[in-house]
């Protein structure tokens, strides 16, 4: 399985329930990781502890996230974490509950505490280069928040292999003749909200992402395997940086800043 994993084709019916989203997310983790199990989630007491703290009540999908996949670092706590039930917080607006922050507190992923009562609420980004306690649209649903965390969390890991060239109108040509369009919505990256918006391509064992760059757009290239990358950077043209090899175990360290 995990040699013809191929994200588009698993995300092929658009991610359209919650269940999907789920189904998506154990699928992915056994082919380019380990697979899902019990230990992984949060128990409904994390929760409601978190829940007690808040005054709040949390939805059901990011209860449902917590207690299948909250623990596996390796998923979704990278770079740009998914917060544990303990470390959710509000935004300097009080309106905004937080789920996932960068890492330096530039940013963060949560939902309007209006939308808290339903079950798979909209997400809204807020970072440091959008105008004082501004937000933007980011995605329709959070459990579609958790399916663009696991990916991008992926991309970023140290037990994957990533390359980056300019996205140039030749490599984008090739990118879109050669790889498949992963059936993710558009949505502004957290480092340059007000820029070019990110979509997704991919082919078995590899992650494709077209993202803002330096000068117009980038294009990030991540593996399962030294194979998998090689296979890409041959198809693409572009000057490519040099590979830096993955290492065998995530690093479970917290270095992370919380927003505030």
């Amino acid at each position: 399985m995990a040699d013809r994993f191929d994200v588009a084709e698993a995300l092929a019916g658009d991610c359209a329930t919650r269940a999907d989203a789920w189904a998506f997310i154990q699928g992915f983790a056994a082919a380019w990781s380990t697979p899902l199990s019990p230990a992984d989630g949060f128990s409904p007491a994390d929760v409601q502890r978190a829940e007690d703290r808040l005054g709040l009540r949390l939805p059901a999908a990011l209860k449902e996230a917590y207690a299948l996949f909250g623990r596996r670092r390796d998923l979704v706590a990278q770079q740009n974490p998914l917060l544990e039930p303990d470390e959710l917080l509000l935004d300097p607006s009080g309106e905004l509950l937080l789920f996932r922050s960068e890492n330096q507190g530039c940013a963060g992923w949560g939902v309007a505490l209006a939308d808290l009562s339903r079950e798979d609420p909209p997400v809204a980004l807020f970072a440091d280069r959008l105008p004082a306690s501004s937000r933007l649209h980011f995605l329709d649903r959070l459990s579609l928040a958790c399916v663009e965390t696991v990916l991008s969390e992926a991309a970023m890991a140290s037990w994957t292999e990533s390359r980056t060239c300019q996205a140039t109108p030749e490599a984008v040509a090739c990118l879109e003749e050669k790889f498949a369009p992963v059936a993710m919505p558009l949505y502004p990256a957290w480092f340059e909200p007000m820029g070019q918006l990110v979509r997704w391509f991919s082919a078995s064992g590899l992650l494709l992402c077209l993202e803002p760059g330096l000068e117009g757009m980038d294009l990030v290239v991540t593996g399962r395997t030294t194979a998998d990358v090689q296979r890409a950077v041959e198809a693409i043209p572009g000057a490519w940086s040099p590979a830096v090899p993955a290492v065998t175990k995530a690093v479970d360290e917290r270095e992370w800043v919380l927003p505030f």
